[in-house]
């Protein structure tokens, strides 16, 4: 009997384990962290600043991140269950769903979690007074489902909602604060503009880095997505090409990242300048010099874990800044 009980434990413990894996929790912990550190680090301590509050609790803040770690990870479970021959030749281990998930209740799970985040967002919609920001989780939820089903295995439109929709992250904090596209004096516009201009640049960091990591895993899945149609960039541009769009984009982010130090730079704060090129310019010079060399799927997901590097680099950023200025 206890055999018995053992075995069942460790059986469900292993279906635990499957499931976080398949929602994707590391990066549903990326988006924990960067909405958080964006809320707390930059735009409440600008509301302070101006006399103004926040227009969410912290109860309700945490309502938002839910809802946007839920649809994250029902867009994780959609995705693979479309995916699964393509996974079975691309990615044998990582393949859950059919194994240790079985596919009704892994359907199921994605409609429990995009229902609830869009339940979620519609009730903060009504405490905030703005009925179209219940608009925004049903749309996104829409984008996942149509992505996971064509979208991705077109050239580049997959790439881009990705990468968009991890743009937004940092944007739906914004959306949410209505006081800041309300401005009454002029204390307030400029708290408005420098959260406006700091979500922007977060924003654009995260679009371009997001689409970098995207188009590096399509170059890795190749072979599984050529099996069965798809018509990514590697395979319609070929892997060189696909390679110089991958350059191109890595040294946008290293002139935007540029531009941010020459404030500081200007103003003799060299540790900031050290610490950008540190944790996020060189990272990206290595990207390029490595998927120079690359040429096998195992080279490419290294490349691809060291964007993901990159990516959390850039989010505590905004922990730096917030502690380099208090």
């Amino acid at each position: 009997m206890v055999s018995g009980i053992s075995f069942y434990f460790a059986a469900d413990m292993k279906s635990v384990y499957s499931f976080l894996q398949l929602i994707r929790y590391p990066n549903l912990f990326f988006i924990v962290l960067t909405q958080s550190f964006f809320h707390y680090l930059i735009v409440i301590p600008a509301l302070n600043n101006s006399g103004l509050q926040s227009a969410l609790s912290d109860f309700e803040f945490c309502l938002l991140v839910i809802s946007t770690v839920f649809l994250a990870a029902g867009g994780y479970i959609i995705n693979d269950y479309f995916d699964v021959k393509i996974d079975a030749i691309n990615k044998p281990r990582k393949l859950f769903i059919s194994k240790s998930i079985k596919r009704r209740p892994a359907i199921l799970a994605h409609q429990m979690l995009t229902s609830i985040a869009v339940i979620i967002g519609i009730y903060l919609a009504w405490r905030i007074g703005n009925y179209r920001l219940a608009m925004i989780n049903p749309i996104v939820g829409a984008l996942l489902w149509f992505y996971s089903t064509g979208y991705k295995r077109q050239p580049f439109i997959g790439n881009f909602i990705v990468a968009l929709l991890t743009g937004l992250v940092v944007f739906v904090v914004v959306f949410f604060e209505q006081p800041l596209f309300h401005p009454t004096d002029s204390a307030e516009l400029m708290a408005a503009y420098s959260i406006f201009i700091r979500a922007f640049y977060y924003f654009l960091f995260a679009f371009i880095v997001s689409l970098i990591r995207e188009i590096v895993k399509d170059m890795e899945d190749i072979q599984g997505d050529e099996t069965y149609g798809c018509k990514t960039l590697p395979i319609v541009f070929g892997i060189p090409k696909t390679k110089t769009i991958v350059y191109v984009l890595g040294i946008i982010v290293i002139i935007l990242v540029g531009l941010v130090e020459v404030q500081p730079f200007q103003a003799h704060d060299f540790l900031t300048v050290i610490y950008l090129m540190q944790t996020v310019q060189f990272p990206m010079f290595v990207m390029m010099w490595l998927l120079y060399r690359a040429d096998t799927q195992k080279d490419f997901n290294r490349i691809s874990t060291l964007v993901k590097v990159v990516m959390l680099m850039g989010i505590l950023t905004m922990g730096y800044f917030y502690f380099l200025m208090t």
